[in-house]
């Protein structure tokens, strides 16, 4: 079989999806299916009799000699591509068997209490991440409940990036109601080399953390959290929900908020944001030394998104003259435009007197704000009057000596479905060695969603033509 994909691996997803031409709306709107267990959890050793099973559900036209020429590219290019994983160089590598005399004078067990031949020690951290370094993507958008396109490549793999990265998280805020849908058209996208480790929900509100798939057994069981700042509310559009776990011996926590609307509630953003990120009990399992009653001192790493409602304290009128002058050309916005628009941001005034807020970092804005504009367009509402604003953004919080450093900090402008535009950043973090007394999660991922996005994907593809298949069904059955 040909092979037609660029070596890129970014640019080789993004061609193969580019061929599915169907409307988000058209393709999900008759999808229904019964809603997975989230405890229903399978093993990365499941995989391969997961991917059997669903080639025999399909009854592919091409033949098994077809497919496995199939595997064996997507394996050759992962070995390739050192910066998507860093380990696929030794995974076909036969672990060497312990010497009988070894054995004997047990000297093998001072590993499981140093760091060094543990599970979780240094020699398993550099065979996994060469350069002791995490990638981290994260995304965050309010999706004003629409339905979400067919594909969401603009979303998780973007143009600038080169290749995808260790941990993906998806933060939404006002989600469409079908959370199964959502949940399997990121892991369609994002395809067989990532596994849903862990998500959680409180309404509307939404977070998804995919890793790599190898590194599910190098992190503690994840633990999850929300906390509603509209208590008693049936409906609950407002609040936070968390996700947190290690990965070898860093700790990393994972926020999504949606804080209250209007530029007059300023005041009562930050005591929401407050509330939230002391209401959080986290962690439950994980050791720590001791345990703060704000959750983001409880961690090494703590990245909170979403839809935070800060607004610019100007007129309306003068904003939108101001970002019309300043992005005439969008790949080079005028610097004068986005100071004074930086200047009258209401976050960026938090960030450098609140209490809690100016713990926190922001990468350098260079997008136009990202609130409110006529679904479908690029222009900003009239209905409303509201000002346009940065609404929607990612903040990160490091302990000493935990260095992060933020590539990428841009939007996803193709998706416009929404009044909002979803924001997402690339960032490198440094990871630590471990030790086994934390709870292993023991490579569990939640199967169900993997097994129906890969059963898409797999439905999707002709092998015949080496691309998607225009007339492919996305619908569950």
């Amino acid at each position: 079989m040909a092979n037609n994909h660029p070596s890129d691996p970014i640019a080789r997803v993004r061609s193969i999806d580019s061929q599915q031409q169907v409307t988000g709306e058209s393709s999900r709107c008759n999808s229904r299916r019964n809603s997975f267990s989230s405890s229903n959890r399978g093993s990365v050793s499941c995989l391969e009799e997961a991917l059997s099973s669903v080639v025999g559900v399909l009854q592919l036209s091409a033949s098994q000699e077809s497919l496995d020429d199939e595997f064996k590219q997507e394996s050759e290019i992962e070995i390739a591509t050192s910066k998507v994983c860093s380990s696929c160089k030794e995974e076909n590598q036969v672990q060497q068997a312990l010497s009988v005399q070894l054995a004997r004078q047990r000297s093998y067990l001072h590993g499981s209490v140093g760091p060094f031949q543990s599970l979780l020690g240094i020699t398993e951290l550099k065979r996994t991440l060469s350069d002791s370094q995490l990638k981290i993507f994260i995304g965050t958008w309010n999706m004003n409940g629409k339905t979400p396109p067919s594909t969401l490549e603009d979303l998780l793999l973007p143009t600038p990036l080169q290749s995808l990265h260790d941990v993906v998280v998806i933060g939404t805020q006002e989600t469409n109601g079908e959370r199964d849908e959502w949940e399997v058209g990121l892991q369609e996208t994002l395809g067989p080399g990532h596994v849903l480790f862990h998500s959680v929900e409180l309404g509307t509100i939404h977070l998804a953390v995919f890793l790599r798939r190898d590194l599910i057994w190098v992190c503690s069981v994840p633990e999850s959290d929300t906390h509603s700042t509209r208590a008693g509310s049936a409906f609950r559009t407002k609040g936070g929900v968390a996700i947190g776990f290690s990965i070898f011996g860093t700790s990393l926590l994972f926020v999504n908020c949606h804080l209250p609307a209007h530029a007059e509630k300023f005041a009562e953003r930050e005591r929401d944001l407050k509330k939230i990120l002391f209401s959080l009990d986290l962690p439950k399992e994980l050791p720590v030394r001791k345990k703060q009653r704000d959750v983001t001192s409880n961690y090494d790493l703590v990245f909170m998104c979403g839809d935070m409602n800060f607004r610019i304290n100007k007129p309306r009128e003068e904003v939108i003259d101001i970002v019309s002058k300043t992005w005439v050309d969008p790949s080079s916005p005028c610097e004068r435009g986005l100071s004074m628009l930086l200047e009258a941001d209401q976050l960026k005034s938090s960030l450098k007197n609140n209490r809690i807020l100016k713990t926190f970092n922001e990468a350098d804005i260079t997008f136009a704000p990202t609130y409110k504009y006529i679904p479908g367009t690029s222009d900003f509402d009239e209905d409303k009057q509201r000002i346009p604003s940065y609404t929607d953004r990612i903040l990160w919080k490091e302990r000493k000596g935990a260095h992060v450093r933020c590539a990428h900090y841009d939007v996803a402008k193709q998706l416009k479905c929404s009044d909002h535009i979803p924001v997402w950043g690339a960032f490198q973090v440094p990871i630590k060695p471990g030790r086994e007394t934390i709870p292993l999660s023991a490579g569990t991922f939640n199967r169900p969603v993997y097994l129906e996005g890969m059963r898409r994907r797999l439905q999707a593809w002709d092998p015949n033509k080496g691309s998607l298949s225009n007339s492919a069904s996305c619908s569950l059955q």
